[in-house]
């Protein structure tokens, strides 16, 4: 099956669990000639020798300081019909769009699954790129778009927070609980300067959890953090801790929207890769073969026969919305050649 680019928002604005997830629209039913495992195994040797300037991309990410010659002709063309300050946030947008690492959906199960991944549990809510800098904490939707700014606990995040050493910038992956008010941490990618992009799942996953258990302030709301950030728990990828999370009550309040699963050696590279994977509850004992709750079985679509069979038919459906939106999108194009 081809990669899913997996928008993982997690879900849209009604969380429904028994509407499509938005991966779904991603994903093609045919056979691309190399296997998951395959492209997994490519990507770790990848890695390896990939160097990215993290350090200057984290920093322009907290600063909001990019290269300013980039897409010049476009803007230039662009100042004709808008001001300044609108191209700027149209092109601060496109900078802070494709930040997060996206999962594909799980269609095999690693051979080394139980030794070399980890599990999270994920709430329903918003997938957003949080990011404190310069006494402000901002908050980017998938698309690049700021949601939020407040101030926070969180290293950068506050005009008290004393400067100290260095500049204090955090990036952290999220999913936010409008219900709840909560933004769950999925991974960090900084943390008060120091980036972690090129860590392995293992340690940023265990960085996260020994800097809130550091900084408790951060999961109570106050004034100067009016919303809560709590990491969630990791899972090892066994049988049994799966098992056993499934059937258990869940560590929030909120519905369950699926699990992720991450390679433990794989950096925080922006973009989907199958070194992460996604998975809805009721389609754990399918492709498992573990057993899950009741109400994770409740949570199946009307009509669902098999993850295969459903996820073709939704993709399928999906795609015709594309091709319509397509369609219209050339005639408008069109109408606007013929008015000139």
């Amino acid at each position: 099956a081809d990669s899913f680019a997996g928008s993982f928002t997690v879900t849209n604005s009604v969380n429904d669990v028994n509407r499509p997830h938005p991966r779904f629209s991603q994903y093609k039913m045919k056979n691309s000639g190399i296997s998951q495992e395959d492209r997994r195994r490519k990507l770790l040797e990848h890695q390896k020798s990939k160097r990215d300037d993290l350090i200057n991309h984290a920093r322009a990410l907290a600063t909001g300081d990019f290269n300013e010659e980039q897409d010049n002709e476009e803007e230039e063309e662009d100042m004709d019909t808008s001001g300044s300050g609108e191209v700027r946030q149209r092109r601060l947008r496109k900078t802070y769009k494709n930040q997060l690492i996206l999962s594909e959906w799980l269609v095999e199960v690693p051979v080394d699954m139980e030794d070399k991944w980890l599990m999270i549990l994920c709430p329903e809510g918003r997938r957003n790129l949080v990011i404190a800098s310069n006494g402000s904490t901002k908050v980017y939707s998938k698309s690049g778009k700021q949601v939020k700014s407040f101030p926070s606990n969180l290293p950068g995040g506050n005009r008290g927070q004393s400067r100290g050493r260095g500049e204090k910038h955090t990036i952290l992956d999220c999913i936010f609980s409008e219900t709840n008010s909560i933004f769950y941490i999925l991974d960090m990618m900084c943390w008060d300067g120091f980036q972690y992009y090129d860590c392995d799942t293992m340690f940023r996953f265990s960085w996260v959890q020994q800097k809130f258990i550091e900084n408790q302030d951060l999961r109570k709301k106050s004034r100067i953090n009016p919303y809560s950030f709590q990491p969630l728990p990791v899972y090892q990828c066994t049988k049994q801790q799966i098992g056993e999370a499934l059937n258990s009550p869940m560590p929030f309040s909120d519905h369950l929207d699926g699990l992720l699963i991450y390679h433990k050696d794989v950096h925080y590279n922006p973009g989907k890769t199958p070194l992460v994977g996604w998975l809805k509850g009721y389609m754990v004992p399918e492709l498992m073969g573990i057993q899950v709750c009741s109400e994770l079985m409740e949570q199946k679509p009307a009509g669902y026969g098999g993850m295969k069979t459903y996820l073709k038919s939704t993709f399928d459906k999906v795609d015709k919305l594309k091709k319509a939106e397509e369609e219209k999108l050339k005639a408008d194009l069109d109408s606007m050649v013929e008015d000139h």
